[in-house]
């Protein structure tokens, strides 16, 4: 009997070791370009690097105080600007031009219109206003 009680523990164990759960260790969730999602990291386009959009890019501010935000990331040249926005999956990038209120930042096939004005930034979707940050 101590034998067979002997040989069972090990059975026991074996079994209760298949049941459990398939566990993910935290930081193992790198996506194509190895930023780390559960570290708060997502690809930029614009600078082509892994960032932390709440830490490294500029908030916007919804106009109609219905607490969705932008945030723009720029280019180290500032040629592109990309918006990552609360309401939509995807980042967009834009294009920097000028014009004479200065320099703003235009999608190809976007309506997004981003401007960098003397008050600060402004996002517009087509010819609406949606979101604003004073200038630091």
């Amino acid at each position: 009997m101590k034998k067979i009680f002997v040989l069972m523990i090990p059975v026991f164990c074996l079994a209760a070791c298949s049941s459990m759960p398939d566990q993910r260790f935290v930081g193992a969730d790198s996506d194509a370009h190895g930023c780390i999602a559960s570290a708060g990291y997502t690809w930029s386009e614009a600078r082509q690097n892994c960032i932390r959009v709440w830490k490294d890019a500029i908030r916007l501010d919804s106009v109609a105080q219905d607490k969705t935000v932008a945030y723009i990331v720029l280019s180290e040249d500032g040629t592109l600007a990309e918006i990552f926005l609360t309401v939509q999956t995807k980042p967009v990038l834009l294009k920097r031009a000028f014009s004479q209120d200065g320099p703003f930042w235009k999608g190809t096939y976007s309506p997004w219109l981003l401007k960098r004005l003397a008050q600060g930034w402004r996002l517009y979707n087509g010819d609406r206003l949606l979101y604003s940050a004073a200038n630091p």
